[in-house]
């Protein structure tokens, strides 16, 4: 299904992977569906052949930084905790470089490293269990209106059983012979 630029957003049922509603659910849930900037694939080609976008490159990339990126830097998930787990592993390497006999230079790039090193992989098990966290939430979006769903539905059947109920009484009363034979 590829989107045209000159759509905006369309909007279809559940995302994918996601069961549909129960048949007694009547007006289920609406999840809108942004358009991809590269919807036919990772070759910026067209089925035709044709180009539909350019292909970003390293310019295009590097013009799109901005000084208050620098700036808002703590405000990305997941930067804090990096950097601090990259600030305390450097530190903790450098200093053992240097101690175990290491000059002042090969210490510094050790820290370095190790800075880098942690910091990546604790922005990276970070995200991760970001996202984990977020799958687990759908799920429980998911299972909490199927829940809904269902007691909605039990109360409807208990509110006609009730009413039925009611009705054959009155049907009981309406019926009962103004007469007795003993």
């Amino acid at each position: 299904m590829a989107q045209h630029d000159n759509e905006s957003s369309r909007v279809r049922g559940p995302p994918p992977g996601a069961t549909g509603p129960p048949d007694h659910v009547k007006k289920p849930q609406i999840y809108e569906i942004f358009p991809s900037s590269n919807p036919e694939g990772h070759t910026g080609e067209s089925k035709e052949g044709q180009k539909s976008t350019p292909e970003p490159t390293i310019k295009d990339g590097i013009q799109s930084i901005k000084s208050d990126d620098f700036l808002n830097v703590h405000k990305i998930p997941c930067a804090r905790q990096g950097l601090m787990t990259g600030i305390g592993s450097g530190a903790v390497v450098g200093m053992g470089r240097y101690i175990v006999g290491g000059t002042i230079p090969k210490a510094t790039n050790w820290a370095f490293g190790a800075f880098f090193l942690g910091s990546i992989i604790q922005w990276e098990y970070c995200r991760a269990q970001r996202a984990n966290e977020r799958i687990a939430m759908a799920r429980i979006v998911e299972v909490m209106d199927k829940k809904q769903a269902e007691k909605k539905v039990q109360a409807e059947e208990a509110a006609r059983l009730k009413l039925e109920a009611e009705k054959a009484r009155q049907d009981a009363a309406t019926k009962k012979s103004w007469y007795k034979f003993w």
